[in-house]
């Protein structure tokens, strides 16, 4: 769904508009103040981010536990840094948020890797009906060997399911027992798996997948509804993020970027925006 700089404006004005709607997202479901019992009337403190109790002045704090606790810096602030990374197609540098928010590039760098956390909360179904898995290897351009078994790159495995979601995880090897469990945890049994010609894929069949398998090594890319085209795509996105917009990410912090990136492709076709979607996630 479109929304727009005018949208987010209107809606979140300011500090206030900003710490009204985590409260509400935190604690409209109360209908009783949790300390007095009576019916919930809750007032804004204008001298804190808190709310209070008309009856018994007891307070709650609504970024209490969530990526705004502890920060001084204005939810406004943040607020906008979230319609930002939600509202590009290949993210946002720390260093844009610096320029854009006017604050230090350390504060940039942590409401970054806050808000992808906040992204990485949201829940997905597994994977089903025709499935597609695959690796891909990140990092600087180097001397050798390209692809599998390449050194010094940080290695994704991906599964997606045709026209819906996808999951990517940071593995440490491409090993079955390192792959398997993620298939299994993801993927539902009665899914269509098309993969590569790599063999560690040649048993997915024994756990009880439908297989089939694409010869790159042949110059064939689709062979019916056999092919990895659609990863292929993520693939791509993810890497013109990292390397388009970020430059360069560290191994620490590659899954937050992954996360990122997944979280903008599963809600491609939501009807809602992205923003809402992401800012639901401080739901207790």
């Amino acid at each position: 769904m479109k929304y727009t700089i005018s949208d987010f404006r209107k809606n979140y004005p300011d500090d206030s508009a900003c710490l009204d709607k985590i409260f509400q997202l935190r604690y409209s479901h109360l209908t009783h103040c949790p300390e007095c019992n009576k019916e919930a009337n809750f007032r804004r403190v204008t001298t804190r981010r808190a709310y209070q109790c008309k009856h018994c002045y007891f307070q709650l704090y609504p970024t209490a536990g969530t990526i705004f606790e502890k920060t001084r810096t204005p939810l406004s602030y943040w607020f906008y840094a979230i319609y930002l990374m939600t509202a590009t197609r290949n993210g946002v540098s720390a260093k844009e948020l610096e320029r854009q928010l006017g604050v230090t590039y350390k504060c940039a760098f942590r409401m970054a890797h806050k808000i992808r956390e906040l992204m990485s909360n949201t829940k997905s179904n597994k994977l089903s009906g025709f499935t597609e898995i695959d690796e891909s290897y990140l990092g600087a351009p180097a001397r050798g060997k390209r692809g599998r078994g390449a050194e010094n790159k940080s290695i994704v495995f991906g599964m997606v399911e045709r026209q819906g979601s996808v999951q990517a995880k940071q593995v440490e090897n491409v090993k079955r027992k390192t792959l398997f469990p993620l298939i299994k945890k993801h993927i539902d049994k009665d899914s269509f798996i098309s993969t590569d010609e790599f063999p560690v894929y040649n048993t997915l069949s024994k756990l009880g997948y439908k297989h089939g398998v694409i010869q790159h090594t042949l110059d064939k890319y689709r062979d019916g509804e056999i092919c990895t085209n659609t990863i292929e795509g993520f693939w791509s996105q993810l890497k013109r993020t990292i390397s388009g917009t970020h430059i360069h990410v560290s191994k620490e912090y590659l899954q937050n970027y992954i996360d990122e990136c997944s979280f903008r492709y599963n809600h491609r076709k939501s009807e809602r925006p992205m923003f809402e979607i992401a800012i639901e996630e401080l739901k207790p």
